[in-house]
């Protein structure tokens, strides 16, 4: 654990995978095993190894049976929280959660994947990866400080609602066009997925007896993944990060830009002031960990911390968020060195 810590101030990984967890909410135990996360740690779905069945020879030519393993494919897309959750149209998550379902189901039919497993386990499992960036962009625009109490009971209940909306978004694409292939004796299947995360009230017991009785059309649904590139695209915050500085200068080896907050005006800028290695980063974890309970797969969720750090706080930051049930963390992010992040989840 010591050489682990060491090389995450001196490079930002390895990356933390918490496997207890990750199987313990697995909605789809009954036909798997997640192994490991994507290199985002935001991805986890049931993997298998393809197996060779029979190996027949006819004539000259040597045919081979194989079982195909279990090769998970991401199918991602964010809401933009600034923007979603302020819009003036009270309707307007319900009825964008729907769409984008709806869009990333369709994504399943029509993308072409080069490997073969892949397309067989995208179709066997429907999986998808609802997500969010904007997060401390909405804190901001609500006057909320992030590491408030405030802040992790409306983590708590922004996520739920999402959550909720996208099961009742896939239980009626399967009305429409049917379950996942395996659902029978999913955690879904048998209500243990709802049971096992408290949803007891009116609304979820209603839900959990109509996917119960008529199917989900996904086997996985929510994952937030990092996202930078899109949220500056439009304008937002990456993810579920804080943001680096109300102002700083991004610099690359070819161009240097400035970075303004989004939306920064003197009613949010106390909400932007305490850059990311600024704030409390075990408040950071208990917020994140109100969250992972509402997001069936995991987030993607850098540690802030200085380089001189002692290894006792690291260390006990990890704990913390074993303890807060994560199922993974992603960077360690010192302020002594530049991350090169990896794209294709960021973007």
């Amino acid at each position: 654990m010591k050489r682990i810590m060491v090389s995450q101030l001196e490079t930002g990984n390895p990356f933390m995978f918490y496997r207890d967890e990750v199987n313990r909410k697995n909605p789809n135990k009954h036909v798997g095993m997640i192994y490991s996360s994507n290199l985002c740690t935001e991805i986890m779905q049931n993997m298998s190894p393809t197996r060779m069945i029979q190996e027949i020879i006819s004539g000259d030519q040597i045919v081979i049976t194989k079982q195909a393993g279990d090769f998970v494919v991401c199918n991602l897309s964010s809401i933009n929280l600034g923007r979603a959750v302020l819009a003036e149209d009270e309707g307007t998550m319900e009825r964008l959660i729907d769409i984008e379902v709806r869009m990333l189901d369709n994504v399943i039919d029509l993308n072409e994947l080069p490997v073969p497993q892949a397309t067989i386990t995208n179709r066997k499992y429907r999986s998808i990866g609802l997500g969010t960036f904007g997060w401390h962009h909405l804190l901001a625009l609500k006057n909320i400080a992030w590491d408030s109490k405030e802040a992790e009971e409306f983590a708590d209940e922004l996520y739920e609602n999402i959550n909720f909306l996208t099961i009742q978004a896939s239980s009626r694409l399967a009305k429409e066009k049917g379950a996942y292939s395996v659902f029978k004796g999913s955690d879904w299947n048998t209500g243990e997925y709802f049971s096992s995360r408290g949803y007891t009230s009116e609304r979820w017991r209603e839900l959990a007896e109509d996917v119960g009785q008529n199917g989900i059309r996904n086997a996985y649904l929510v994952a937030v993944a990092p996202n930078m590139s899109t949220a500056q695209i439009a304008g937002s915050t990456a993810s579920i990060d804080p943001i680096y500085s109300a102002f700083y200068y991004e610099e690359k080896k070819d161009y240097r830009r400035p970075v303004i907050a989004p939306d920064l005006s003197l009613s949010t800028y106390p909400y932007y002031e305490k850059g990311a290695y600024k704030l409390d980063q075990f408040a950071s974890v208990r917020q994140n960990g109100r969250r992972q309970r509402h997001v069936d797969q995991s987030l993607s969720f850098n540690f802030y911390v200085p380089s001189g750090i002692k290894a006792s706080m690291l260390l006990e930051l990890h704990l913390t968020a074993w303890r807060e049930n994560l199922k993974t963390t992603y960077y360690v992010r010192s302020n002594d060195i530049d991350i090169e992040e990896c794209e294709w989840c960021s973007s």
